[in-house]
Order: C-alpha cells, then sequence, then structure tokens
C-alpha cells in the first residue's frame, strides 16, 4: 500500500513538473530538481536511520545555495510556444548545430562505453545528461504546446507535436536504461546527486544554445 502511494505522489510530482516547463523557462525549473536531492538525504536519515555526515551537510548547503543563485537570478519572461514557432527553429541553425555536436558527442561516448567496454560513471552519467537534454527541449515544446492549445488555439494537429512527443519519450527511455546501468555498478548516494548537477548543466547549455526554442 505504501508503495502504491509512493508511486502515484511521484506520478503526480513529475506531472506537476512537465506542466511547470508550459510556464516558466527552463532555468528556472531545472534547478529546483535539487530539492528533491535534498529530500531524498533527509528521508532517509529519518526513515531509514542512515547516517547523516558532515560532507552530506555541506552538500546540501552548496546546492541550496546554487539553487538560490540560478532561480534568483534566472531571466524571468516566457513567451506563448505555438507549434509553428517550434517548427521554425526546430530547423534553425542553432538548433541544428546543437543537436549535430551533442550526437557526435554522444556516439563517442557510445563507442568507448560498448566498443571498449569502459563504464566509468562519468562516461554513463554524460550520456544520461546528453540524453536530458534532448528531453528537456522537447518536454518545453510539448508542455507549451499544450499550455497554447488550452489558453490560445490547438496546436495537436501539427505533426511537430508528435515528432517533440516521441524524441520526449525516446530519450526518456535510453536515460532510464543508463541511469540503472550506473546505479547497478556505483552506490545509488554518489550517482544521484552527480546525475542531478549533469543533468541541470545539461540542462542550461540546451537553454544557451536553443534560446528561442526553449524560452530559455
Amino acid at each position: 500500500m505504501l508503495w502504491w502511494a509512493g508511486a502515484v505522489l511521484m506520478a503526480v510530482g513529475e506531472m506537476g513538473n512537465f506542466a511547470a516547463y508550459g510556464f516558466a523557462p527552463i532555468t528556472l525549473i531545472a534547478p529546483l530538481g535539487c530539492v528533491s536531492v535534498t529530500g531524498s538525504a533527509i528521508i532517509s536519515v529519518m526513515f531509514l536511520k542512515e547516517n547523516l555526515r558532515a560532507s552530506d551537510l555541506l552538500g546540501m548547503t552548496l546546492g541550496f545555495a546554487g539553487t538560490y543563485l540560478l532561480v534568483n537570478f534566472a531571466p524571468n519572461r516566457t513567451q506563448s510556444i505555438s507549434a509553428r514557432t517550434v517548427q521554425y527553429y526546430f530547423v534553425g541553425w542553432q538548433f541544428l548545430i546543437y543537436v549535430i555536436f551533442e550526437i557526435l558527442i554522444f556516439c563517442t561516448l557510445l563507442y568507448f562505453h560498448k566498443r571498449k567496454a569502459m563504464k566509468h560513471m562519468v562516461i554513463l552519467l554524460s550520456l544520461v545528461a546528453l540524453l536530458a537534454s534532448l528531453t528537456v527541449i522537447s518536454v518545453k515544446a510539448v508542455s507549451g504546446m499544450i499550455t497554447f492549445s488550452v489558453t490560445d488555439k490547438m496546436q495537436l494537429t501539427y505533426p511537430i507535436f508528435y515528432i517533440m512527443f516521441i524524441i520526449m519519450i525516446a530519450s526518456c527511455v535510453f536515460q532510464v536504461k543508463f541511469l540503472n546501468h550506473a546505479t547497478k555498478l556505483y552506490n545509488t548516494a554518489m550517482v544521484v546527486p552527480i546525475n542531478h548537477v549533469f543533468f541541470t548543466t545539461s540542462a542550461i547549455i540546451a537553454g544557451v544554445f536553443c534560446r528561442s526554442l526553449v524560452c530559455f
């Protein structure tokens, strides 16, 4: 019963996180994931009776400080995202350069991981982070088009909506695959915070290169 309650609460939380991308910039939403990492540490102490070390407290403090700076100085502006807007920027030179550059890095890391059997945590989590940047862009586009459909004009009839939706699902699935591989090989206490740092960094970089598309 408790497991199902937790699963439902996680689903509701992720739905709220998805909806937030339709109303706020990525640089405001992504860093707030630090709260979940800190919350997990506190819950593990309260319910699993794990020890909270001085280094853990220092990391939580620095995480909160970084989140405060990112959120406080993030650009507080959004724009409505229509299907035509996504189509326009989807073939723009900034987005194409970013995607090509990311594919090259991803293929290089995947080569070392598969062919050279390199299973270092940094390689695995870098693969996750590269996929996460595509997830963030596609989530922002899908959420924005859904929001635009509710507040203005229906956008779900455009093919670009389903293209971005497929990219979102596919990138999420492969993220989970590499992340599960990392958690099997390394301590979860190390994987989770490092993955959060990589995810936040990839989301911000995606915003820099694809500023117009993701309403950075």
